[in-house]
């Protein structure tokens, strides 16, 4: 049987990888993890760092990439990818993606996918005050005449034409919900970076539910799964999280979606499809 597995070995502000995989073909999307913490979630599930067929950078944000840990991907040859707006802005600010490039395993993604196997990766602009901009990825997987696909977006200021396009038609959804509107304003934050969070960093939980009410209304058939990322550890909870996005679905008699958490330290729930 095709499967294609699904799982976030952790994402806040402290770090994000997203491991997706099938029988043939490993990517993670982001290394913000160290070496050691990424080489543990990936032994749990059968793998190692040099079982991965490459790993696809959305932006160059410290909990997005980490030094050591592309440092490890170049020993062990495992080729990165990302978008040519970013790449020079990697070289500069990371001296292992320097050395990647210098050896040959930093690559840009051009407008084409990447085809890994029966995997194909594609990129897709997000607004995010990143330097040289941020990405989610979309990965497809021919399942034997039935494309399987998962879309992953942890980084999203608010949604645009592009990205519900994108992430239209999904079996499974990454996306983040990052806080919660009240507790954002109660929080002991400057006054400037609570701006920057809702005008140009991340979605609020209430904004999490409004875009995936916009992919699904794009879709043909819903979402599978939704897997909620970058929850905030001091302006948001889980529970929160979770009972925004069901309130959502169930407003608009969106049923039978599975909705899961993600955690700072510990992987999500593994989901296959």
């Amino acid at each position: 049987m095709n499967l294609l597995s699904t799982c976030v070995l952790g994402s806040s502000s402290a770090g994000n990888a997203t491991l997706v995989w099938s029988s043939e073909t490993a990517i993670l999307i982001d290394c913000g993890f160290t070496p050691g913490y990424i080489a543990l979630q990936l032994r749990k599930l059968g793998l190692s760092i040099s079982d991965l067929d490459a790993v696809f950078v959305t932006h160059i944000h410290g909990d997005h990439i980490n030094n050591g840990t592309v440092g490890k991907l170049v020993r062990e040859r495992v080729p990165i990818y990302c978008p040519p707006e970013i790449e020079e802005h990697l070289r500069k600010k990371y001296y292992s993606a320097a050395m990647a490039s210098r050896h040959g395993f930093l690559n840009s993604i051009e407008k084409s996918a990447i085809e890994l196997n029966q995997i194909s990766v594609r990129s897709f602009e997000v607004p995010h005050d990143s330097e040289g901009g941020c990405f989610g990825y979309s990965v497809s997987y021919d399942a034997g005449g039935r494309t399987k696909k998962v879309s992953v977006s942890t980084d999203m200021a608010r949604p645009t034409a592009s990205i519900v396009d994108h992430m239209a038609n999904s079996d499974v959804i990454v996306i983040e919900s990052n806080y919660d509107v009240q507790m954002l304003e109660a929080s002991a934050r400057p006054i400037w970076l609570k701006r920057r969070i809702r005008v140009d960093g991340h979605l609020s939980n209430d904004q999490c539910g409004e875009s995936l009410m916009q992919i699904i209304e794009r879709s043909e058939v819903p979402p599978k799964d939704i897997a909620l990322a970058h929850v905030s550890q001091e302006c948001n909870t889980n529970q929160i999280a979770l009972e925004c996005t069901e309130a959502a679905l169930e407003r608009q008699g969106v049923r039978g979606i599975n909705v899961s958490e993600t955690h700072p330290y510990k992987p999500g729930r593994t989901i296959t499809v």
